[in-house]
């Protein structure tokens, strides 16, 4: 490689090899030689990149002032978009980055449709699909990036439109369709046919975003890989920061609780670093999975601090019911569903599948049945298994609801086989104990006795409670769950008297209680009792 004397040209050089630190102090040196406009926007990009973001405000402020006086309305919108963009990423003000937006667009008005052109369509659909949840209106803008792209020969915004594009079909139910655009942008940002690295990273985000929200996990585990190498060569720590808690979700789904947590510890430290508004998007998805650890208290404190993130009320709302708190689940996901526009169906199905349970809970059938009817129209449009499975348990848990035994085994049965195909460990494992419920009432006990005991190896194996201590399922006194753990460990009621100093009586009249309480009846109640404490860890 030729030695590039001047610091203006050295420092574009070290832009290319992704050399961040040597391209800044080459910035430094050709605007201390000269102070313009393209030097000063030089130094704002690599400051960015390496995560100094109060000298990246600081020189594209500049960099937009010197643009300005010399009348270069175009090189002003393109800093004026670097500017909306770190102000969403790094400061999350919503409001000053669409003043940029709007800034930038009102300066490229009679000029010729180019690239700058394109980032204002698609930063208008990244805020519409990412910020206002309005899928239908991300559509327009990521169609109308493509088309400048495609007419000016610009891969890199093509190839992103394109990406937001299949994001927004994804959202909307379209998802073969959606996915086949992620999928070829996707290809194209590997195969090094696109340059701008913004462009690679939001495209990468974009797909792994997608197979999160309809649990294509397969196919994000093939391009994370991808998305990984492509963070490590340009040492790109705020991009991989930001798909690393989607990447996270699908940790957490696919029972890697371990390479989860690690992740999500180390994103705290990424993300305080390099901008701490995003800090609840770890957070939130850290809470999730102390929830699913059984560690509720944990997963309490951890939400208090991501009040606002539109995760947050659904995460809430699994909370409460882990809790035996149908209301405040059924409060919690409401809101969450109040925020998710009616034609986001992917974003909306995690919400009615909570809402089914909390309003099973709470015995506010209609409420349930239509969850259930959105869950399997969702089903028809967005076909992977996980999808499928979720819309059996809907429809399982309803049935149980309704005491049609044979009609909620069919459905969870097939709810537990989807589940397992799909690669959900802990959901599986929720839908058996669902199935062990229903198997206990039509009698099959011993049926029932093996999916409980599946459900809490399986458990046990991920590292979750199956049940956490601090919550008392079936309403069961203090003394009652120390009568069950003691029928658990197959002890007679004269031997539970004996040990509690309690009259025989007084043991029988628990007993009974217990299996009211739990819906055992018949000559193997006391089998059904015991499998009961024991997935539900009492025993």
């Amino acid at each position: 490689m030729a030695t590039v004397t001047d610091p203006l040209g050295a420092a574009r050089e070290a832009l290319e090899d992704g050399d961040w630190q040597r391209a800044k102090d080459e910035f430094v040196r050709a605007v201390a030689t000269e102070e313009t406009a393209s030097a000063v926007e030089g130094l704002g990009l690599a400051c960015r990149w390496l995560g100094e973001i109060g000298s990246t405000f600081r020189a594209y402020g500049r960099a937009y002032r010197l643009y300005r006086q010399a009348g270069d309305r175009v090189g002003a919108a393109r800093v004026a978009l670097q500017l909306a963009s770190c102000e969403g990423t790094f400061r999350s003000e919503k409001a000053v980055a669409l003043g940029w937006l709007e800034r930038a667009a009102r300066l490229l008005e009679g000029s010729v449709p180019g690239l700058e052109h394109g980032w204002v369509e698609l930063w208008r659909g990244h805020v519409a699909l990412q910020l206002d949840r309005d899928p239908a209106r991300a559509l327009e803008h990521s169609t109308r990036a493509r088309e400048i792209g495609s007419a000016a020969g610009l891969l890199d915004i093509e190839m992103t439109g394109l990406a937001q594009l299949g994001l927004a079909l994804v959202s909307l139910g379209r998802v073969e369709e959606g996915m086949r655009c992620l999928d070829e942008s996707a290809a194209a940002a590997t195969a090094g046919e696109m340059e701008d690295l913004d462009a690679i990273s939001s495209t990468y985000c974009y797909l792994i975003d997608a197979c999160k929200r309809v649990r294509d996990f397969g196919r994000a585990a093939q391009w994370c890989d991808h998305v990984a190498e492509f963070s490590e060569r340009w040492s790109d720590q705020i991009t991989f920061a930001a798909c690393r808690t989607h990447y996270a979700d699908i940790l957490i789904w696919r029972g890697a609780w371990a390479e989860a947590e690690s992740d999500l510890l180390g994103l705290l430290g990424d993300l305080g670093a390099l901008h701490r508004s995003r800090l609840a998007d770890a957070l939130v998805r850290l809470a999730e999975l102390r929830r699913r650890q059984g560690r509720l208290s944990d997963a309490a404190e951890l939400l208090a601090q991501c009040e606002g993130h539109l995760l947050a009320p659904l995460a809430a709302a699994a909370l409460a019911l882990d809790r035996d708190e149908p209301d405040e689940a059924l409060r919690s996901v409401e809101r969450y569903l109040r925020r998710v526009a009616p034609d986001s169906l992917t974003e909306r199905a995690a919400g009615l599948e909570l809402l089914v349970r909390a309003a099973a809970a709470r015995g506010d059938l209609p409420t349930a049945r239509d969850a259930r009817d959105q869950l399997a129209e969702i089903a028809e449009c967005v076909t992977s298994d996980a999808a499928q499975a979720s819309a059996a348990l809907a429809a399982g848990v309803v049935a149980i609801a309704e005491e049609r035994w044979g009609d909620a085994c069919r459905r969870l049965e097939d709810a537990v086989d989807l589940f397992t195909a799909s690669g959900g460990r802990w959901e599986s494992a929720q839908a058996r104990r669902e199935l062990a419920r229903t198997l206990r009432a039509l009698g099959k006990v011993d049926a029932a006795d093996r999916e409980l005991r599946a459900a809490y190896q399986e458990l046990s194996r991920l590292g979750g409670a199956a049940r956490p201590a601090e919550v008392s399922r079936a309403g069961l006194t203090r003394r009652e769950l120390e009568v069950l753990g003691l029928v658990a460990r197959g002890r007679s009621n004269q031997e539970i008297a004996a040990q509690l100093v309690l009259s025989v009586r007084t043991v029988e009249r628990h007993v009974s209680s217990i299996y009211n309480k739990i819906g055992a009846s018949g000559g193997a109640a006391r089998a059904a009792a015991a499998s009961y404490a024991l997935v539900e860890g009492l025993a």
